[in-house]
């Protein structure tokens, strides 16, 4: 419940404690009151109280202060000083002066304990007087204690100090003692004898290593535990009881003593309790059952037949973790267990979201290349495709070596990005146990074991106690151990498991079907290659089993068939359950695997949860090594499929065809067979490693004196070579070229060694690797052989580059195809008479046809008619039905006798016969329908005589020939269907193959010294693979590939010392793969006229569709029209090559890979081949360290387009690099260190301004108004300028100009240099530019009043640029002409004329003109306009518009020079008086007094209308002045523009807006600006400013 009943609980359980400081042990009082008093911290006044409640014995106690001690009195329980931690904290102090300070710190608590526990070794001298009074008294009193510790008990709180010095106590006590309890105390009984009645001891059992109670303190099951120790309190809070302490014994390991059973959580839980406490891991030497939860790169030794491993990431902190963590566990067991005895490792829970791997050792050395005492090796949480994050119970079984096995755990953490190491999110967990033979067995024949009876009984239901066991027996079927075994026949189920394992010669379960219980446990039938049976049968067995079976093990047999529908029923059951590596499994998957089929072989985002759950480990135990997926019709009834020899022959019943085995082991090889795996085995050992090794023991049969020789013939062949660079070695077409780029980083290899006494660790004599098919290998076994061997190993790339290439980012698992080679050791022809026996007896005597192949090996015979001189035995032979192989035949001088031969149906293949010098009696020869193979022959100078040889059905292979000079012997070859391999041949001079037009894979020419050209390959058109030169000394030129057109592999060219130029290749247009060409001292010179792709097949190949996946993520990544296409994941690279000066690569190339190199070429100078950057499916560029110069062109779209593909360009080191990025280019991240990046370049002329380049005598200069009312946009005009570089359009095509505003001329404190975007041609000719700098977008405005100058400047993308050009400058004049004072006078006379007079208009800028109108009422009858130096004007009205009484008025408008007009100014109305006739001076004197009252009466009227509207105007200017003022100050205040500073004082910010002569002007006040959101208030502020 709560902390306060915890605390309760608590104290409690120390009223049962306490402690005496003279035997320095704590005892159970039967008075607790005491213990609490005021004044007591600890009493000690019932010493010999108490009772051994417990069981315990004395064989705890004593020791610390008295050097050892006694048992205390009575039969108490007692503590040694060594777990008692009041005398543990003073130790520490004592013995560590840095301690100190930190106890001295820690409070009263740690002072106490400072006090209580100071004594000498010899158990009863005191530091200093005050202490030697305390320690001396029965109580530790309060008021004993020195006055330093009363005042900071008194400080601290007394009830306080109590709780916590007990709960020092506790916790460090369990902590300390922890399962198993007391480890170091020692007992005045030497015989360890007990003092109860009965003298048994109490101690000699141990305990559990947890109480049960602790079980509580646990989460639940499915749940992961808390992190971090128990708290004090959470351990009282619960435990039932209180005499738990008891319980903690200390614990004898016992060899045979199994472990106790423990939850996860358990182990969790005690992992940490174990964690950085150096006094408890000290136990672990002697405590198996500790062992496994300490993490040590040193090693732990964990002493015990069978035991747990435990350690995850709740036990890791981030301090002092470095990059990752290494543990090593060594298993050692007594000698009940011998070598040899397997070792189960179960790993029941293996995860990590971190790189990590676990390995497992036979012996006591682990090494990670150490293959052959490897077992086990699991790797997840790395980012390949087939990593997954966990595993689930799987089984791995490790012979004993040494006593011993080692377990390894390594991880890489990774960081987040902070740049903190996350340890989280791991942990393993497995259990080992020696799997002791049940039924027991004893060493038979040859170190085969033969079955014993066993001593064990069944229950009385038939249940055999623990497992059954069976590995390493010569038994064939379980109906053979029933008949020898009354126990296995009697046998109706196991309570722990069934292991049938490792038994070569097991062929049926048949009878297993009686086992109908497994309790708890797992069936594990592996590792049986000859276990053949339909895997229905053992389903529906499984199905019938009874119990809790923790996983199935199936793998590594030979099951065959469809797998039934009622493999998901037993799924359900068993989620762990693994038929991998059984091949002849076969047909469409289960319906509940469909969905995990179609997720991890479909690709794309599907596939990345099942990486991350355990789908990928359920598709790795279904696909693995199996057929699942293809028809079963080719499978024949017994479970195999058809399987010939190499040389024709069916393969004896029984022969196996052969596939990997668990790691660790080896499959053994028969006389004759079958070697299958596939590329999903292979690629699949990134998560679960395998041993794909095969070995034969040579025995006396083929060590006689005829020797033997191995046939390897290969069907098929795959193996990967590119890593992460592409999907199934496509990155290289299949092709090993053993280079860093195209390779690697990790290849993996089939290769076949030899062991004798000389070459101990094997010699390897074949290796071959990649996806195209090998040539036949034959080996003639040396009587020194002890053994050969063929394994699948795994090489990491000399030198590999660092380079980041663009490599795949599809998410798929594809299966790339599958290696299978028959294998033969054949007893070869040595004598001419059993060379002429073996012909006679199988050649037709019609046809002449041979119906063997015919292996002539190992001629040693001596005597007159015995030796083979030549092949006068093939007379009468015109065809050979298999092989021809003439090998290791130091007497054989020629091929005389075989002229009659035209046809060998497989490979001719003639090696190390070092007396042969003629092959002319192969003249007739003209068809090989397999390969020929000629190597070591070493007197052989020419190849005459094989004229007329047309075609090689496989390929042709020519190496190690050290007299061979010429292939002209060759000359009518016209094809070659595989690969054509000239190597390592010293003084070859030409090939001379002058008919061969076709090569079906690869040509591959190497390590001949003196080869000077391909002269003889004229007609060579087309490589079906790659084209392979490397390291030919003599090699200068191509001269012979004058017409290749294509190749559809890769191209590589390296290391050719003598290569001067590669200028011959006229008519190459397609490459299909990478091109490369590398590391070519002096060479000049390389030139493509005609190529139009690389990297990418050619245009009219049809798509692949395996290649066309899922998009990744990354949008950016890739095109739209291009989604997931891997077609061009390739690379085109020049690079290492000191001299080379000239790179000639068509701008009408078409495509190009994802990857361009062109690096470390130091001579390779000019600009950069932009051309070729932009070309289709680019990505990355990588163009460091030549001699480059110019600019980068970043302003042309097909390089820095949205469109285009180019995403990464690397220019460093090419120090002639200059110029900028253009402002568009955003799509491009350019990197360029050692370079003039970002820097004008050198040597280029500027663009020069239009009116200078036509010699005009105008200046270049900016136009711009001299007023301007705007007060946001600047308008202005500039000439334009012309380049004058003469550099390529695409790397200088265009001027950019960019523009600065100021107040004064040359300042930009307004606006900085700024590139001009959407600027506008004047005139079609492109001489002038108009700009218009609009800033309404950004809520500023120019000040009125103030004047701004514009400058100009034109520069390219070199970064050259041009003189500023600055304008005259534009004030701002944003207020009409003021009308305050202005004055309009009419004057009319009688015959029309008028004159108009006016003045009191005022502007800023100036008046530019007025406009002056005169009214007939509201009638315009006259307008005129005249400057704004004019204030008069003189007119005449019309005479038809002169009437009596008409009123005439004028109206004048000024127009400021910023284009802004004032307000209407009106005259007084004025009517002018017609000339008439004389009338009478009355009637004068009437008319003259009416006329003068009605004009004061309308004078006064309109007087009245006229000063009102005046008055208004004034008003009207007034609101319009002070809103302009408003807004110029307050943008101006807010945007910091019109002042020098770039900023406003506060003065000039708070200047008063209203005039000071105004009835409403108050300077007393500051201005306050008001922003507001109140609907219409710009319509409210115009109605009335002085309100707003």
């Amino acid at each position: 419940g709560s902390s306060q009943s915890r605390r309760e609980q608590m104290r409690e359980e120390s009223r049962k404690w306490e402690y005496d400081p003279e035997r320095d042990s704590v005892s159970k009082p039967v008075s607790v009151e005491s213990m609490f008093s005021d004044n007591n911290i600890f009493n000690n006044n019932n010493r010999g109280g108490g009772s051994n409640t417990a069981g315990g014995s004395n064989a705890a106690g004593g020791g610390g202060g008295n050097g050892g001690g006694s048992a205390t009195q009575g039969s108490q329980t007692a503590v040694s000083p060594s777990v008692n931690p009041i005398a543990q904290m003073a130790q520490v102090d004592l013995n560590r002066d840095q301690e100190k300070k930190k106890i001295e710190e820690a409070g009263p608590v740690a002072d106490l304990a400072q006090a209580a526990g100071r004594r000498d070794e010899g158990g009863n001298g005191a530091t200093d007087v005050e202490d030697a009074a305390v320690l001396s008294s029965d109580v530790v009193d309060y008021n004993k204690l020195a006055p330093s510790i009363q005042t900071a008990v008194d400080q601290y709180g007394r009830e306080r100090v109590r709780e916590e010095l007990m709960e020092t106590f506790v916790k460090e006590f369990f902590m300390q003692t922890g399962p198993g309890g007391d480890p170091g105390g020692s007992d005045n009984n030497p015989k360890a004898s007990d003092n109860n009645s009965d003298g048994s001891d109490n101690n000699s059992g141990g305990s559990d290593n947890i109480p049960a109670e602790l079980v509580l303190v646990m989460e639940e099951e499915d749940q992961e535990p808390t992190l971090g120790s128990l708290t004090f309190e959470e351990f009282f809070a619960e435990v039932e009881g209180g005499d738990f302490l008891a319980s903690f014994q200390p614990e004898i390991p016992l060899w045979d003593k199994p472990p106790p059973t423990l939850t996860r959580k358990q182990k969790s839980v005690r992992s940490r309790q174990l964690s950085g406490l150096g006094p408890l891991q000290a136990r672990t030497s002697t405590d198996p059952t500790l062992a496994g939860f300490v993490c040590s790169s040193d090693g732990v030794s964990i002493p015990a037949a069978q035991g747990y491993i435990f350690f995850d990431s709740n036990v890791m902190g981030t301090s002092g973790v470095g990059s990752g963590i290494s543990c090593v566990w060594l298993l050692d067991f007594p000698e009940t267990v011998p070598d040899g005895t397997v070792v189960g490792i179960n790993v029941k829970r293996f995860a990590s979201k971190s790189p990590a791997t676990l390995t497992a050792f036979s012996g006591t050395q682990a090494c990670m290349e150490q293959g052959d005492s490897k077992f086990l090796e699991l790797h997840i949480g790395g980012q390949g495709l087939t990593s997954v994050r966990s595993v689930r119970e799987l089984y791995a079984f490790v012979p004993v070596a040494d006593s011993s096995i080692v377990v390894q755990f390594d991880i890489q953490f990774e960081q987040t990005e902070e740049n903190v190491v996350d340890t989280s999110g791991f942990e393993l967990d497995l259990t080992y146990s020696s799997m002791q033979q049940r039924p027991r067995l004893a060493e038979g024949d040859k170190g085969r074991r033969s079955l014993l009876e066993d001593e064990a009984e069944l229950r009385e239901d038939g249940v055999l106690s623990g497992w059954m066991t069976l590995y390493g027996s010569n038994e064939t079927s379980f109906r053979g151990i029933e008949s020898k075994s009354g126990l296995i026949a009697a046998m109706t189920g196991t309570e722990k498991g069934v292991f049938i394992i490792n038994n070569q010669d097991f062929e049926s379960l048949d009878g297993i079907q009686r086992i109908k219980m497994i309790e708890d446990g797992p069936i594990v039938i592996s590792n049986n290659p000859r276990l053949r049976m339909p895997v229905a049968e053992i389903i529906d067995w499984l199905n019938g089993v009874d119990g809790n079976i923790s996983s199935i093990d199936l793998s590594f047999n030979d099951l065959y068939g469809q797998i039934p529908e009622s493999y998901c029923d037993l799924l359900e059951r068993v989620p762990e359950l693994d038929l991998s590596q059984n091949i002849n499994l076969c047909g469409a998957v289960p319906t509940c695997m469909e969905v995990v089929e179609a997720a991890v072989l479909g690709g794309g985002g599907r596939i990345k949860s099942a990486f991350e759950s355990s789908e990928m480990q359920k598709f790795a135990l279904l696909w693995t090594g199996t057929s699942v997926g293809s028809p079963c019709d080719a499978i024949e009834r017994e479970g195999r499929r058809p399987v010939e020899s190499f040389d024709g022959e069916a393969l004896p019943d029984g022969s196996l065809r052969a596939t990997c085995s668990p790691l660790g082991y080896m499959a053994k090889l028969e006389d004759r067979g079958e070697i299958v795996f596939d590329s999903l085995s292979v690629d699949l050992q990134d998560f679960k490693a395998t041993s794909c090794a095969w070995e034969s023991a040579i025995g006396e049969s083929r060590s006689s004196r005829n020797g033997s020789v191995l046939v390897l013939h290969f069907d098929d062949f795959y193996t990967s070579i590119n890593g992460g660079h592409g999907l199934c070695n496509d990155f290289s077409s299949g092709h090993n070229f053993y280079n860093p780029l195209l390779n690697g980083p990790l290849m993996d290899e089939l290769t076949v060694s030899v062991f004798n006494d000389t070459y101990k660790r094997g010699l390897d004599v074949f290796r071959a690797s990649g996806s195209e098919l090998p040539a036949p290998f034959v080996l003639d076994i040396d009587p020194s052989y002890k053994s050969v061997q063929l394994n699948l190993v795994k090489t990491a790339t000399a030198g590999m580059s660092s380079v980041d290439l663009a490599g795949s980012m599809n998410w798929t698992i594809p299966q790339c195809g599958g290696t299978s080679l028959k294998y033969a050791f054949v007893e070869p022809i040595s004598t001419l008479e059993d060379l002429t026996s073996f012909v006679a007896k199988y050649r037709n005597t019609v046809t002449g046809e041979v119906g063997r192949s015919i292996v002539v090996a190992s001629c040693n015979a001596t005597g007159n008619g015995t030796k083979i001189e030549d092949l006068s035995a093939l007379e009468s032979v015109t065809k050979i039905k298999g092989d021809l192989i003439v090998m290791n035949c130091p007497t054989l001088r020629s091929f005389a006798g075989a002229e009659k031969l035209l046809n060998v149906t497989d490979s001719v293949m003639v090696q190390m016969n070092g007396e042969l010098k003629d092959v002319s009696g192969l003249s007739s020869l003209r068809a090989v329908g397999g390969s020929l193979v000629l190597i070591g022959n070493n007197k052989l100078r020419k190849l005459s005589g094989l004229e007329n040889l047309r075609s090689i059905a496989g390929s042709l292979k020519i190496e190690t020939m050290g007299q061979l000079v010429s292939l002209r012997g060759l000359a009518g070859l016209e094809s070659v269907g595989n690969n054509v391999i000239i190597k390592s041949n010293p003084l070859l001079i030409e090939v001379g193959m002058v008919s061969l037009h076709h090569i079906g894979t690869s040509l591959v020419i190497r390590y001949n010294k003196v080869l000077g050209s391909f002269s003889g390959l004229e007609m060579l058109m087309q490589i079906g693979g790659s084209l392979d030169v490397q390291v030919n000394e003599k090699l200068s030129n191509f001269t012979g590939l004058e017409n290749l057109l294509r190749v559809n592999g890769s191209f590589g060219v390296f290391t050719n010392k003598g290569l001067e130029k590669i200028t011959q290749l006229q008519k190459l247009e397609h490459v299909a793969g990478s091109f490369l060409i590398a590391s070519n001292p002096v060479l000049e010179t390389v030139e493509l006229p005609a190529i139009k792709s690389i990297g990418s097949p050619p245009p009219s190949s049809a798509p692949n569709r395996r290649k066309l996946l899922l998009k990744d993520d990354d949008d950016t990544k890739y095109p739209e029209d291009d989604v997931g296409d891997e077609s061009s994941n390739h690379l085109f690279a020049i690079e290492f090559n000191e001299n080379l000066r000239s790179l000639a690569i068509p701008e009408s190339i078409e495509r190009l890979p994802w990857n361009v190199l062109i690096t470390r070429n130091p001579a390779l100078s000019g600009f950069v081949p932009w051309d070729l950057l932009s070309k289709k499916n680019v990505v990355s560029a990588i163009l460091t360290g030549n001699n480059y110069t110019g600019p980068i062109p970043t302003q042309d779209p097909d390089l820095c387009g949205s469109s285009t593909t180019i995403r990464y360009i690397d220019v460093s080191g090419n120090q002639g690099i200059c110029g900028f990025v253009s402002e568009d280019c955003e799509y491009l991240n350019i990197e360029g260190e050692d370079t003039s990046f970002g820097e004008p370049c050198d040597g280029i002329e500027p663009p020069m301004c239009f009116k200078k380049e036509l010699n005009s005598e105008e200046t270049c200069t900016v136009l711009a108004r001299k007023f301007d009312s705007k007060p946001t946009k600047l308008e202005f005009m500039f000439p334009t300028y012309r380049l004058q570089d003469e550099m390529p359009k695409n790397l200088n095509a265009s001027i950019r100009y960019r523009f600065s505003v100021g107040t004064k001329q040359g300042e930009d404190n307004v606006q900085p240099m700024t590139e001009m975007k959407d600027y506008e041609f004047v005139d079609e000719n492109k001489t002038s530019i108009r700009y218009t700098w609009d800033i309404t977008d950004r809520h500023m405005s120019l000040m009125n009043g103030q004047t701004y100058f514009v400058t100009v400047n034109a520069f390219d993308i070199t970064g050259v640029s041009v003189p500023n050009i600055t304008s005259n400058g534009t004030t701002i004049d944003s207020s009409a002409p003021k009308v305050t004072n202005a004055k309009v006078v009419l004057e009319a006379r009688e015959n029309g004329d008028y004159s108009v007079k006016w003045g009191g208009f005022e502007s800023l800028s100036g008046i530019r003109r007025y406009r002056m109108t005169l009214r007939e009422g509201k009638n315009a009858i006259d307008e005129i306009t005249v400057p704004g130096d004019k204030t008069s004007l003189d007119g005449v009205i019309e005479a038809s518009k002169l009437k009596n009484g008409t009123m005439f008025t004028a109206e004048v408008i000024g127009v400021s020079k910023a284009n802004l007009t004032s307000p209407k100014v009106l005259s007084l109305a004025v009517i002018p008086i017609p000339n008439g006739k004389k009338t009478s001076s009355s009637t004068i004197a009437g008319v003259v007094v009416g006329v003068l009252i009605a004009c004061a009466l309308i004078g006064g009227v309109c007087a009245y209308f006229v000063l009102r509207h005046l008055r208004r105007q004034r008003e009207k200017a007034k609101e319009e002045d002070w809103l302009r003022r408003l807004n110029s100050s307050v943008y101006t205040f807010l945007q910091g523009t019109g002042t020098q500073a770039g900023k406003l004082s506060y003065d000039e910010a708070s200047v008063c807006l209203t005039n000071d002569d105004s009835k409403d002007s108050d300077n007393s006040k500051d201005c306050v600006f008001i922003f507001t959101d109140i609907q219409s208030s710009t319509e409210l502020c115009e109605q009335d400013a002085d309100a707003y």
